[in-house]
């Protein structure tokens, strides 16, 4: 199912209001859009050039670079925020984190957040049953946000704050049905079965849409931030004993 940006409130949240220098991991243009029109210095990173072309096409002028989030190509200290939306369960989180740790000025912190669907809404449920029942692995619920664990449990960032927000996207019928067209395996259904996966996607948003008002779908945007601690950086290395001694 598609999932839509965050709402601008939780963008605010992550990298606050004053105008700063971002680090945006991942060529998003709907994102890198956002943060410039809020003031801020942005530089996005990602490792598919062909991704960062269209971008800077879609977004003039825009600070790219080819490279990757566990091994970044920027001095000590560059950036304020370091923000990773709904992709930070594709990094190596050991070696990403020392990094961005390393790339973030003083009191600078890393932003992470991840939007998920909220299936214990009984229509929402009834929906995932059906795509279910003829798309086994459709609307997952494996958003990669187990991966924040790792975030929350380093020790560059020992005091996390966390919120949430909710978010109601509101969706047709057409879009329900679109959506389940588009979701794994569907290609590979026969037209009686695709057929009839739309018709129970039709008679159960009819049965729950208060026309001509759409229903919405909930969602709920998590957010995390943390300031780093330099000092796991610049800590000196003290031996366990005093050495080898050998009796002559």
């Amino acid at each position: 199912m598609t999932v839509t940006m965050i709402q601008p409130a939780a963008l605010e949240w992550l990298v606050g209001q004053e105008p700063t220098t971002v680090l945006l991991v991942g060529a998003s243009s709907g994102y890198a859009s956002m943060l410039i029109r809020a003031g801020h210095q942005v530089t996005v990173i990602d490792p598919r050039r062909e991704s960062l072309i269209e971008l800077t096409n879609q977004v003039p002028g825009l600070h790219v670079v080819a490279g990757k989030a566990e091994s970044l190509p920027f001095d000590p200290g560059c950036f304020s925020v370091v923000l990773s939306i709904q992709n930070f369960h594709t990094f190596a989180p050991g070696m990403a984190l020392g990094e961005w740790a390393r790339v973030l000025k003083p009191q600078g912190r890393v932003a992470l957040a991840y939007m998920t669907r909220d299936d214990s809404v009984p229509w929402v449920n009834k929906l995932k049953r059906i795509v279910q029942y003829y798309l086994p692995h459709a609307m997952s619920s494996d958003y990669g946000s187990y991966s924040v664990a790792a975030f929350t449990a380093a020790a560059y960032f020992p005091h996390v704050d966390k919120v949430s927000f909710r978010h109601w996207i509101p969706s047709s019928k057409t879009e329900l049905q679109t959506n389940a067209c588009q979701s794994p395996g569907a290609a590979e259904l026969g037209e009686d079965r695709r057929e009839s996966m739309l018709k129970e996607i039709g008679e159960l948003y009819d049965q729950h849409a208060r026309i001509p008002n759409p229903l919405l779908l909930p969602y709920t945007i998590q957010c995390w931030k943390a300031e780093v601690d330099r000092s796991s950086l610049t800590m000196p290395l003290i031996p366990h004993d005093e050495g080898l001694s050998i009796a002559l």
